[in-house]
């Protein structure tokens, strides 16, 4: 009997010493905002929120919030204030003092941040808020006229605030900021029943939009941006866009009556002020504008490390122009039938906007590595190891790749892989692309009298474009094959690695600011 109440007690004290142990393990808990019609969602759900959950148990806790619900987004624009970020996209992930924003992040980052917040003991809920269900059904609102209490007549309905708020949105396909408008109007929509959206595809109604900005005196280098929103006597363009400021032009509009101007303008007025600003270009301004849009930070990665790549394998010459000649081909025919509105519906496909989005963030993600290897093969230089360093090829694996490529058929697969890359890359430049110009060129193509001078002005200012895109493939090209320039950058090998580094790092943020 004694025997048996030991060993019971001896159970029970382990039992008290497991149970603890377990309990002390560290979670990790955090808030996960999504909307039920978003793609990325869905992905970020079933790819890596649930086999994260299957990995680590009960390590992790999520609370998911459907911002279709006006209490659930209510938390995300009280942590967006907390947190002093603002979530351009969804999904988005509140965890610890970190907000993942975006499928890319997401898969990107989120397990090595639980990893690191595990190995920190864990961490808790951004605030106690618990996530509210969507409705099954909509409660609509009794249209039925109200009963006078010692009547049989019907009373009238009540005059006065809170008045009808009609407010016109255009947006663009592809345009990244009008993605969180669209959240923050259906928001803005649940809260405020006497608000009225109505919407605008900027590249279906660019005259009205013109018209508009003409009449409110917005600037010209405002116009024809999306997204825009157009209220009473008020306007906000781009990043003045936020629910705090759309919130207020509706509080301040409730209170007094307000017109919809836009239903007054005629198509025909839309677009003569478009067609008299096309008649003031010259040559010299429409060269100007293709020059600065053609600062393509994701276009110049992407050549830079196509050309060096068939150098690091010994390519040379001929190759590499047409490498070279097939990405920028690729851009200038991509905004050329944009243009002529023969790709145009491209822009509306979401895989094209979802792949386009992925290649940017490889060539940020290219640049970043590109930084590390070139400062650490700074450190080699300085140490005297300059046949180490790390941007280049171990001479078996040259041989290798000297040997798969001397086949025409790779070159050529390699080349028809630049010019899909290239293509990609312009639909997604196109989005925040061309400020007025180049819709404005765009716009006057659908005009048959003046048809062919806009189409002689989309050339010139396609070739503009990639202008900037030439002129670094030609220095690429000419640093990786230029003996003389070869020999200058051995002798200066250290402060080339730093000024690369420097190169790569800052249009990796370029890149990353882009995405955001």
């Amino acid at each position: 009997m004694l025997r048996k109440s030991l060993a019971l007690l001896l159970l029970l004290s382990l039992l008290l010493l497991v149970l603890p142990a377990r309990a002390q393990e560290p979670v990790v808990r955090f808030f996960v905002f999504y909307a039920q019609d978003c793609a990325h969602c869905q992905a970020v759900e079933e790819e890596v929120l649930i086999p994260l959950s299957q990995r680590y148990g009960e390590q992790i806790e999520v609370r998911r919030f459907d911002i279709s619900v006006p209490q659930n987004y209510e938390v995300m624009l009280r942590l967006e204030g907390e947190y002093g970020f603002s979530a351009s996209q969804i999904p988005a992930i509140f965890i610890g003092h970190e907000v993942l924003v975006g499928e890319e992040e997401i898969r990107a980052r989120l397990e090595r941040l639980v990893e690191e917040q595990l190995a920190a003991g864990g961490c808790d809920f951004p605030c106690p808020d618990t996530p509210l269900p969507a409705p099954t059904t909509i409660a609509t609102p009794s249209v039925e006229p109200t009963l006078c209490p010692e009547e049989s007549d019907v009373c009238p309905l009540p005059q006065g605030p809170p008045y009808p708020v009609v407010l016109a949105y255009f947006y663009q396909v592809g345009c990244i900021e009008c993605d969180r408008v669209s959240y923050d109007l259906a928001y803005l929509e649940q809260k405020y029943p006497n608000l009225q959206v109505e919407t605008f595809d900027l590249r279906e109604h660019i005259g009205l939009n013109e018209a508009l900005c003409e009449r409110f005196g917005i600037p010209l280098e405002c116009r024809l941006i999306a997204p825009a929103i157009f209220v009473g006597d008020d306007y906000l363009i781009g990043q003045e866009i936020n629910a705090a400021s759309l919130e207020a032009l509706i509080e301040k509009y409730s209170q007094e009556e307000s017109g919809a101007p836009w239903k007054e303008i005629q198509e025909q007025e839309a677009g003569a002020s478009i067609i008299e600003r096309f008649r003031s270009f010259t040559p010299l301004t429409v060269i100007g504008a293709g020059l600065l849009d053609g600062v393509n930070p994701c276009a110049f990665t992407t050549i830079i490390f196509f050309v060096s790549y068939l150098a690091l394998m010994g390519r040379k010459g001929r190759e590499v122009l047409l490498v070279g000649a097939s990405f920028t081909a690729a851009v200038f025919l991509t905004y050329l039938l944009v243009g002529l509105g023969v790709l145009g519906f491209l822009q509306s496909l979401g895989v094209i906007k979802i792949f386009s989005r992925i290649i940017y963030l490889l060539a940020a993600l290219l640049c970043f590595l590109l930084v590390a290897l070139s400062l650490y093969d700074f450190y080699k230089i300085r140490r005297g190891r300059i046949e180490d360093i790390s941007l280049k090829l171990p001479e078996a694996l040259q041989r290798r790749v000297h040997q798969t490529i001397r086949e025409r058929r790779k070159i050529s697969g390699f080349i028809s892989a630049t010019f899909v890359t290239g293509f990609f890359v312009s639909l997604l430049e196109l989005a925040c692309t061309g400020q007025v110009y180049l819709p404005t060129i765009i716009f006057v193509t659908g005009v048959p009298e003046l048809r062919g001078h806009a189409v002689a002005y989309l050339i010139l200012y396609n070739l503009m474009f990639i202008l900037p895109l030439v002129i670094v493939f030609l220095l690429t090209f000419y640093g990786t094959t230029s003996k003389q320039l070869t020999a200058f950058f051995r002798a200066q090998a250290g402060t080339v690695k730093l000024l690369t580094a420097l190169l790569f790092a800052i249009l990796g943020a370029w890149l990353i600011l882009a995405l955001i």
